[in-house]
């Protein structure tokens, strides 16, 4: 069951990152759930909204080698400023700058959450420290 005002933030998401130029994928269109991907030739981004919270999942692939990083952002009431961090970005993010915009993003949403790097699905997610 979606969260309450599911809705309304499907909506702001769709709205906000189509216009910035993102692409939505084909799943997303036929289930109405937001599903976004951006491809700058280096980086390739995606966000895929939760519907039982308030949060999205975030991977950052890095194209050349295939490497990613995912992340659990639970955005609260603060999708407005996580949307405006993710337009700015997605045509400059590098392998070199990724971790730049993750900070922004630490600053703005408290719960950014990052998966594990060791693969092991009972290891815990870790919060994300935003930098000075």
């Amino acid at each position: 069951m979606p969260f309450e005002g599911f809705d309304e933030v499907s909506n702001t998401i769709i709205e906000y990152l189509t216009a910035a130029g993102w692409d939505r994928t084909t799943r997303s269109v036929e289930s109405e759930v937001p599903e976004f991907v951006s491809n700058n030739g280096q980086m390739r981004t995606s966000i895929f909204q939760h519907i039982s919270d308030k949060s999205l999942t975030l991977t950052l692939i890095d194209i050349q080698s295939g490497g990613y990083l995912r992340f659990e952002v639970r955005y609260g009431d603060s999708i407005h400023s996580l949307l405006g961090i993710l337009a700015a970005w997605h045509q400059h993010i590098t392998p070199e700058n990724f971790g730049i915009m993750v900070n922004e993003i630490a600053k703005e949403i408290p719960e950014l959450l990052a998966e594990p790097q060791d693969g092991d699905v009972d290891t815990p997610w870790e919060r994300v420290t935003p930098q000075a």
